[in-house]
């Protein structure tokens, strides 16, 4: 149980650290960074708004990547080195 909290508590700050540069990828591909560097409050707060939308969507899809990954090693026979079960 203790090996089983651990794993997923690396997967979450794994998660996080790959959602943060992932969620400026999801932003610059979709145009919605702004060139001009003197922003108003509104856009300032849009802007942070926007870049914990991506972050929450990469967030999301590395979990989803994960369990994907995961069925199909299960589903392929192949088992997990790292839970102890053969």
């Amino acid at each position: 149980m203790k090996k089983t909290i651990l794993k997923e508590l690396m997967w979450f700050i794994i998660a996080s650290l790959l959602a943060a540069p992932l969620s400026f990828l999801f932003m610059s591909l979709l145009k919605l960074t702004s060139a001009n560097p003197r922003l108003n409050e509104v856009e300032k707060v849009f802007t942070i708004q926007l870049f914990l939308i991506g972050w929450l969507v990469m967030f999301i899809c590395v979990y989803i990547v994960r369990i994907v990954t995961k069925a199909l090693l299960k589903l392929v026979g192949v088992h997990d080195v790292t839970s102890g079960n053969p």
